[in-house]
């Protein structure tokens, strides 16, 4: 609630600005002058040791001089170790004359960040006193979450699938399959996913490395009603497609995806929706479950 109301205050007064900018040439907004973080907090994906993430910082107004304020690091409200899970480029910021923003620049060290730990930094500005805008405070928390730099060859080769299609209707939880990559259109082929000769292609969404997305490649057909249930419904064809409502996604650093999928015949209907997790193995596992099965 607070943070909604952080944002739309923010909002009021730019268009309180741009209003009055509207109005006359030499109108200026005359309102308070505040320094505070542009938001009460930050998740950055940190995939390297040497990218360098920014949190920015925002005047209500600009100055006729060059603005230095300062940041701190506050100990007690972090689980960030300076120096082990990050590293700040300078605690002493300017916001330059006529300039509203600056930044501060932190650059994570991902050798010491875990998948899944997520280590948060508190943050404060340390402001004059007229500065500070009462309100919304002067601190910001930043936390940094573990990324891998995005490789479609890492879904290549062998992996176990695990599926409810497969409990419900091929009597084993897991089976063994192969795959390959398109990198040109960021998909990965499931060699024979179900049934032999049904090979399905799956989406890798890569644009934000915090939301790392997939989906199938469109609707596909992945086996036939004969080999599914033992007899033909409608065409002939089990289609493969994606549910409304779920989101499937996978992890770039622990080499899975998790799909969710519907299976229905075309014109006959839904046979139901069903989750179905990729996780990839050595081409060593791979041969000794090919020898001793699961």
């Amino acid at each position: 609630m607070r943070k909604t109301k952080y944002i739309n205050s923010l909002v009021a007064l730019l268009a309180a600005i741009l209003t009055l900018g509207c109005q006359s040439e030499n109108n200026t907004y005359e309102g308070p002058n505040y320094i505070l973080f542009s938001a009460e907090s930050y998740t950055f994906g940190v995939i390297d040791n040497e990218e360098w993430l920014e949190v920015p910082i925002s005047a209500t107004r600009t100055a006729n001089h060059n603005r230095y304020i300062g940041v701190e690091v506050v100990a007690s409200k972090s689980s960030a170790i300076e120096d082990l899970h990050y590293t700040l480029e300078s605690t002493t910021l300017c916001i330059p004359e006529g300039k509203l923003t600056t930044s501060l620049r932190i650059r994570g060290i991902a050798d010491n960040i875990s998948v899944g730990s997520n280590p948060t930094i508190t943050l404060r500005l340390v402001l004059n006193e007229e500065d500070v805008w009462e309100e919304y405070g002067t601190e910001c928390c930043v936390e940094l979450q573990r990324c891998c730099k995005f490789d479609i060859n890492n879904f290549e080769g062998y992996a176990v699938l695990t599926s409810t299609w497969c409990m419900q209707y091929m009597n084993t939880e897991s089976r063994l399959v192969h795959t390959h990559s398109e990198s040109e259109n960021d998909v990965v082929v499931i060699e024979d996913m179900f049934y032999e000769d049904y090979d399905i292609r799956i989406k890798l969404e890569k644009e934000d490395r915090l939301n790392p997305l997939a989906g199938l490649d469109g609707e596909q057909v992945v086996g036939s009603t004969g080999e599914a249930f033992g007899t033909i419904y409608g065409d002939g064809k089990l289609l493969i497609t994606e549910p409304m409502g779920t989101t499937s996604y996978y992890s770039m650093c622990e080499g899975f995806v998790l799909l969710y999928t519907t299976m229905y015949v075309d014109g006959v209907g839904t046979v139901g929706t069903y989750v179905n997790i990729l996780e990839w193995i050595s081409d060593d596992e791979a041969e000794r479950i090919m020898r001793e099965g699961f």
